[in-house]
């Protein structure tokens, strides 16, 4: 569990490719999918472990159910954000 992220650097990380997401998305709406590649990239890179059929088991068991909850939660609140760029823009008239 020593190499594993703790549940607040999930967090940031995924509050922040959000905002990154949201913001690019914002600006570009094709930028949609440049950031999406991030935070799977990101995801995958920094919490694949919990996939591996030897490894993920031992690490829920040390950690709890509630690691895994709260580390998918975060990668789908990020990839929420993201999305939530293509919202239409509220102009002025």
């Amino acid at each position: 569990m020593d190499k594993q992220p703790t549940l607040l650097m999930i967090w940031g990380a995924a509050f922040g490719l959000g905002l990154v997401g949201f913001a690019a998305t914002r600006f570009r709406r094709w930028l949609l999918l440049p950031a999406l590649a991030l935070i799977a990239f990101v995801a995958w890179s920094r919490l694949g472990k919990l996939a591996d059929p030897i490894l993920g088991p031992r690490i829920i068991q040390d950690v709890g159910r509630g690691y895994l909850i709260q580390s998918c939660a975060a990668v789908a609140l990020a990839v929420i954000l993201a999305v939530l760029g293509l919202a239409p823009k509220r102009g002025a008239v």
